[in-house]
């Protein structure tokens, strides 16, 4: 496809057309588990959550190298970490997304891709029985993940992002590339087609973003960085925010909630190569173009997600608060680095790296709540399967989505989540 920046507000793209009469669907038989038990403050009103396993993420068939064993019998999804996801109306879409996807071979293995970043893309389709996964074969212009997404009515507000440019590749073949592109992306079911419509470039290329929507403008932050955008009038560009009073960082939480942008907990690392798990959080009030600190999270949550519920609440969902876990493999993977390729040394930390990936044993079990109008936390059960980090967070209708993402180093999980909700009465003590 040809990529023009030519009159990048108005320009709408079609970006694969479906499969000519491909309607059959990927489905699985949905489990059900029973809602969550909290343990909460007395007095305070919180949310039961049901969760329902939806069907995995079908397989990649881009057979872009020959490395992988693309459409043979054994061939499954692993799961795609940071994939392009978010809803609107019937139709959620789930894109791109990253993974080491060698047989036999994982992060710390002897790979030759090295990280895989997809450009294929499929769309999940809510009927009045249930979901199904639409068999239409759809590609984005370029591999992509760990961008910031939102859902909204239009579509899927799609910002940043790092992969390559025009399909598949890993980063052990190509250099890889931060985008600064900005689109909606939705699912037009008439033409079965993916169809994208620019918006202007972000002030900077970015992965690892955290974005929200307020009143129709999109929030976006990342690093120490925080610019909004109006939808309704595009072409007025970014804004330049004032950043929070806290620290710059990376992978870090957010979302919209109650009238506010909220950016909670992430990671660090200082002069002097030392890392930090940030448990500060802090509230956006675009009114006042204002920064509060609020309540710190129990634990860092950093490459968790978050997710609003009813008005005044907000979910947060995995993520990482093992410090010294990560410190660990940090310092050896350093040493690795510093090693010449291949020498006894080298070998010796990537064992090392190797170990600790193969027993990592998981991120944050905790599903964590909080009241915008108490400034309080509280632990709201444990999520059903393994936990997220690098997921998306989907809102759909009422409900939250978590589509695939990465349940340890290295390894991701096709396991598609869903939670909804519903109020019950006051804890009493």
């Amino acid at each position: 496809m040809t990529r023009s920046r030519t009159n990048p507000l108005s320009r709408r793209r079609v970006l694969l057309a479906g499969a000519a009469s491909a309607t059959a669907a990927l489905t699985g038989a949905a489990i059900h588990l029973p809602p969550a038990t909290a343990s909460a403050r007395p007095g305070n009103r919180v949310p039961r959550i049901s969760w329902t396993a939806l069907p995995d993420v079908p397989s990649n068939t881009d057979a872009w190298t020959s490395t992988l064993p693309i459409g043979e019998p054994h061939w499954k999804q692993v799961g795609l970490a940071a994939m392009v996801a978010g809803a609107h109306g019937d139709y959620l879409i789930a894109a791109g997304g990253a993974n080491f996807p060698e047989v036999a071979r994982t992060a710390t293995r002897d790979n030759t891709l090295g990280k895989v970043y997809w450009a294929e893309a499929f769309v999940l389709k809510r009927t009045a029985s249930g979901v199904e996964w639409l068999t239409h074969e759809l590609r984005l212009p370029d591999a992509v993940a760990y961008a910031a997404t939102v859902s909204t009515e239009d579509g899927v507000v799609v910002l940043g992002g790092e992969g390559f440019r025009g399909g598949a590749n890993g980063n052990a073949q190509a250099a890889l590339e931060l985008f600064a592109d900005a689109y909606v992306l939705r699912f037009d079911a008439a033409s079965e087609t993916l169809v994208r419509e620019d918006l202007p470039d972000l002030p900077r290329p970015m992965s690892y973003a955290v974005a929200g929507v307020i009143d129709d403008v999109v929030y976006v932050a990342q690093g120490g960085d925080f610019y909004s955008l109006d939808l309704a009038r595009p072409a007025e560009g970014w804004s330049v925010l004032p950043s929070w009073p806290g620290d710059a960082r990376a992978v870090a939480v957010g979302a919209a909630q109650a009238g506010r942008f909220y950016l909670f907990s992430g990671r660090s690392q200082d002069e002097a190569g030392d890392w930090r798990f940030h448990r500060d959080a802090y509230a956006y009030h675009p009114a006042r173009r204002r920064w509060d600190r609020i309540s710190d999270l129990p634990w860092c949550v950093t490459a968790g997600l978050a997710h609003p519920v009813g008005k005044h609440q907000m979910l947060v969902v995995g993520g990482d608060k093992d410090l010294d876990r990560w410190n660990l493999i940090e310092a050896h993977s350093a040493l690795r680095r510093a090693a010449p390729p291949g020498s006894d040394e080298w070998h010796a930390h990537n064992d090392v790296v190797t170990w600790l990936f193969d027993h990592h044993t998981g991120f944050n079990t905790e599903l964590l709540l909080y009241d915008v109008r108490k400034d309080s936390w509280q632990i709201l059960g444990h999520f059903p399967g393994s936990p997220p980090a690098t997921a998306p967070a989907v809102s759909w209708g009422d409900d939250l989505i978590i589509v695939s993402g990465e349940v340890g180093p290295g390894i991701r999980t096709p396991k598609v989540w869903k939670a909804s909700f519903a109020h019950g009465r006051p804890m009493s003590a």
